[in-house]
């Protein structure tokens, strides 16, 4: 983050996590710019206000994030995250397949390659889902999955869809997964990548998947150059993201993390990873997870260098 104002009211924009690590997006209003924040062995507190602002429009081509042109207002009652003018400029609806007409960025959108995956979370717990190639893994890692396989690469969205919903009509295959299980599974189940692995394996074997991977582009894609850079096992699809959310640090147990207390209006302490949304942050040798997602389109206060919530 750039000319960064320690204290300075902003707002929440989103989440992320790439090559260089997991970080947050923050709109300064007085600028109208948006900045990342890099979280990692960062020690901040970060407070939550009542009141909440649009996050912004992002290009479905270029996936550019912008502010809100005109910082609108929310209402208290609202479920969405960004105003009508926002949510109309980027065109994006995630139910395109029960939506009646979709927007012509969301049209070209669906035509570009996509690939299925299955994420793991904890035992018991895997989750079948869509993403465009040109996005690379970066959708599995902002909902914070432990570990992943690609299951079938299409040349567009509609094929994609089609295996997804097939999987998700497996038992013991979810479609959702809401936050609070996200958390409560990171904090109190074990996660070993051998055992991920089988039970993606598991997964995929209950529809038959055999025909479904193969290359869906001329071109390589951001999905190939993260299947070179992360991927293991046969044909590369297989992942393990614990080096992405927590780099070089020590990797906490679920023994040595507990939930923050979810009502607190303010976290703090050294973050020594970013699991999706949820920030692990550390206090005098103890590990709390503070999930995020929540707090997004939310007015922000942000200190780095400083713990002020113990």
């Amino acid at each position: 983050m750039t000319d960064f104002e320690n204290g300075r009211a902003s707002v929440l924009a989103g989440h992320g996590c790439d090559e260089s690590g997991p970080y947050l997006l923050v709109n300064d209003r007085v600028r109208n710019v948006q900045e990342r924040f890099d979280v990692r062995g960062r020690t901040f507190s970060l407070r939550r206000l009542p009141t909440r602002r649009c996050v912004g429009r992002h290009d479905l081509e270029t996936h550019l994030k912008v502010p809100c042109p005109l910082d609108v207002e929310l209402l208290p009652g609202s479920k969405e995250t960004a105003c009508p003018a926002c949510l109309e400029a980027t065109g994006f609806n995630p139910s395109f397949y029960y939506a009646l007409t979709v927007s012509p960025q969301q049209r070209a959108y669906n035509e570009q390659p996509h690939y299925t995956y299955l994420a793991y979370f904890a035992p018991g717990f895997v989750k079948a889902g869509i993403s465009s190639e040109g996005r690379g893994v970066r959708r599995l890692l902002d909902q914070g999955a432990r570990a992943a396989r690609v299951v079938g690469r299409f040349k567009n969205v509609y094929a994609a869809r089609e295996l997804e919903a097939a999987l998700c009509m497996q038992e013991g295959i979810c479609e959702t997964m809401r936050l609070s299980k996200k958390a409560d599974l990171l904090a109190n189940a074990r996660f070993d990548f051998g055992e991920a692995c089988r039970a993606l394996d598991e997964a995929a074997a209950s529809v038959d998947v055999a025909g479904c991977f193969g290359t869906a582009s001329d071109a390589p894609t951001e999905l190939d150059a993260a299947m070179e850079r992360l991927g293991r096992g046969e044909g590369k699809a297989y992942f393990d993201f614990t080096s992405a959310y927590f780099g070089d640090e020590a990797v906490p147990t679920c023994d040595e993390m507990q939930l923050a207390d979810a009502s607190a209006d303010v976290c703090a302490g050294r973050c020594v990873g970013m699991v999706g949304s949820i920030l692990v942050l550390e206090q005098q040798g103890m590990h709390f997870l503070a999930p995020l997602k929540d707090w997004e389109s939310h007015v922000v206060e942000l200190h780095e260098g400083e713990v002020l919530h113990e």
